[in-house]
């Protein structure tokens, strides 16, 4: 009977470059990529793509309490794939959303817009940075 329900339960594994942050079997995993979420299950067509930053929600993770089945971890871009009963999230940055702190993370954020910035690249460093800022601040705001 384990067999047969773990058979329906997706591998999801993320990594960074510098170690596996995260290796659970999920019912459903729904992923921040660039251009919106995207919810996967086993049986979903495989596919490779850009993650934006966001949060990697797990739902219905094997082996936990009833009251802790979701696993939410914020990630900061780098790229999903997609395929059999695999998900793996190979991203610049990785950390469980409930160790997030608000405060901190709307203080990075008002640091950022202070900054001034120059010319195009910087410009552009700084938005990249900003958008990184929003996502960990909505993350640590829904961390409940």
């Amino acid at each position: 009977m384990a067999d047969q329900n773990s058979r329906r339960l997706l591998r999801c594994v993320i990594v960074t470059p510098e170690k596996t942050v995260l290796d659970v079997r999920a019912a459903t995993v729904s992923l921040p990529l660039d251009d919106g979420s995207r919810g996967v299950a086993v049986g979903h067509t495989p596919f490779i793509g850009r993650l934006g930053s966001g949060v990697v929600r797990m739902a219905g993770v094997e082996g936990r309490s009833a009251a802790e089945t979701t696993v939410r971890t914020f990630v900061e871009g780098g790229f999903a794939e997609v395929s059999g009963d695999a998900v793996t999230v190979i991203t610049r940055q990785a950390v469980d959303s409930a160790t997030l702190d608000p405060a901190a993370a709307r203080a990075d954020l008002d640091k950022l817009k202070a900054e001034t910035a120059t010319g195009d690249e910087a410009i552009a460093s700084r938005m990249a940075a900003e958008a990184v800022a929003r996502a960990r601040l909505r993350a640590a705001e829904r961390r409940g």
